[in-house]
């Protein structure tokens, strides 16, 4: 478990950058460390309680509407991600007197796939199933935003994340489920089609959701174990 690593990790992994918080190209070195631990990340690090990201898994996620477009409530698990290590950022920014981060990447193409149950409407029609399901997410350009603050362990210097932001856009989402309606399979073709064919404004109903979840993905992947674990001045060393 993380807590258990956090006991026994003083310092970086050697083979990660150290970028000085107070070299004047700070930003450049942290947008260029991106690129050098995205084979390390592609694994996991687990000497620093870091999930592997491809695959990357979600035990369950809750998804739950009240607009007029959806009523519904759905449950996914067992959610496997693929595709998150095509990530590329183009910026990567710490303002190291304000604790912040500023954040913004490219991921040319999510998939998704796991088990789904659902009940409610979408577009006033009804949607009941369960079964398994596949989703793509094209051509995503995320934004995040962090702020941190100084807490004390045993008299050394950490950062937590105070507030975390991410936002999405998303070139074209797809998505397809097995399963609804008891099997029958033209109310499962119908209703695949009505969602595919309004995907994008599903999606924007969505956002809010999925905008939290890849929040929780980002706190906990690229944040949260460096943090936990490893000192401020370890994170970021004086030149």
């Amino acid at each position: 478990s993380i807590a258990a690593v956090q006991s026994i990790i003083h310092d970086l992994p050697s083979y990660f950058p150290r970028c000085k918080r107070n070299d004047p190209k700070l930003n450049e070195c942290l947008l260029n460390a991106t690129r050098i631990v995205k084979p390390f990340l592609v694994k996991g690090v687990p000497e620093l309680g870091v999930p592997a990201i491809e695959p990357y898994t979600i035990p369950e996620i809750t998804l739950e509407q009240g607009t007029q477009a959806l009523n519904f409530k759905a449950v996914l698990k067992n959610v496997v991600v693929k595709g998150l290590s095509s990530y590329k950022f183009s910026q990567f920014d710490f303002d190291v007197p304000n604790l912040q981060w500023f954040c913004k990447a490219t991921i040319d193409d999510i998939r998704l796939d796991g088990d789904y149950s659902v009940s409610g409407k979408v577009l006033l029609a009804p949607i009941e199933g369960k079964g398994k399901f596949v989703a793509s997410i094209a051509n995503s350009n995320i934004t995040a935003y962090q702020k941190v603050e100084f807490i004390k362990k045993k008299g050394v210097d950490y950062v937590q994340p105070v507030i975390t932001n991410t936002t999405m856009e998303v070139g074209g989402p797809k998505v397809h489920l097995d399963g609804l309606f008891d099997g029958n399979e033209e109310l499962n073709r119908v209703t695949n089609n009505v969602i595919n064919d309004n995907v994008n404004e599903l999606f924007e109903d969505l956002k809010p959701v999925i905008e939290q979840i890849i929040t929780n993905i980002y706190e906990q992947w690229l944040f949260r174990a460096l943090e936990d674990n490893v000192p401020f001045d370890k994170l970021y060393p004086v030149e």
